[in-house]
């Protein structure tokens, strides 16, 4: 694990397609439109960090003594919070939209997140991120949320076998069968025992996707591998936290890979 906490990226899942690489070989691969978003407010671990213009918040005290401003106090962290997809500001409350009016917004934002860093961000509130933020980035770990597919048995849910088909099994064929209870379940089930339930609409992160392609002048991300939730989504992107796999920390592909071009420098299988 690296360690390490970088800004990201939100964006939209609008589909899958194919792209070919210079060999010829196909690459089926996940669609993500990626940015722009907006920099709706930065977080600070104190508050002598907080850049001009931000150091001060106005506090109510009512009807009769009105708003006063007071100096900001440090937010004990450094994070920078963005938001994408612009929505109607009839939509939010008047509170909300005073957040999005300090960084220079007429509107809201659909989806807002905040990504926490190791050291000060350079960001200020109002500004644009782009797809940008992830060139050179060859892996990227993806957050979002998984589709609903409502109640669902133990097959469905949690890949289970079905009951023999033959004589003296009537109608269990597809049930969850016991629940591992010695004598009764007047103790209750099991904690943790996989039965029939909700399934799917849980916030999930797949990790270590790979970067294909991207577009900068349309802000899109080409991933391949599983992208979770449905299309128009929202999804979450940033740079991997695994390391990325090299070959020369593996010994045996570094000595296999020596065979196969001694044997093809001899003319033999390559």
């Amino acid at each position: 694990m690296t360690g390490t906490r970088t800004i990201g990226i939100l964006g939209k899942k609008l589909g899958m397609t194919q792209i070919f690489n210079p060999d010829g070989n196909c690459i089926p691969v996940t669609v993500v439109q990626a940015g722009p978003c907006k920099v709706l407010a930065i977080k600070m671990a104190t508050a002598a960090e907080h850049p001009e213009g931000h150091r001060q918040v106005n506090q109510n005290l009512g009807k009769k003594r009105g708003k006063i401003a007071r100096a900001k106090a440090g937010d004990g962290y450094y994070a920078v919070q963005l938001g994408f997809d612009p929505r109607p500001a009839r939509t939010v409350t008047g509170a909300e939209m005073g957040n999005y009016k300090k960084a220079g917004l007429d509107h809201a934002m659909r989806c807002v997140k905040e990504f926490r860093l190791d050291a000060a961000p350079a960001q200020k509130p109002g500004d644009e991120v782009k797809v940008g933020v992830l060139d050179g980035v060859k892996f990227v770990d993806v957050t979002g949320v998984t589709k609903g597919r409502g109640w669902a048995g133990t097959i469905k849910r949690y890949n289970f076998s079905r009951q023999p088909t033959s004589h003296g099994n009537s109608l269990n064929h597809r049930t969850g069968g016991g629940l591992g209870r010695q004598h009764s379940i007047s103790s209750g089930v099991p904690k943790g025992k996989r039965m029939a339930g909700h399934y799917g609409v849980e916030q999930v992160t797949m990790q270590r996707l790979e970067v294909v392609k991207i577009d900068s002048e349309r802000n899109l991300v080409y991933l391949k591998g599983a992208v979770p939730g449905h299309v128009n989504g929202y999804l979450t992107l940033k740079k991997t936290v695994k390391n990325e796999r090299k070959v020369e920390f593996k010994p045996g592909l570094v000595v296999r890979a020596a065979a196969q071009k001694a044997m093809a420098a001899k003319g033999g299988k390559k």
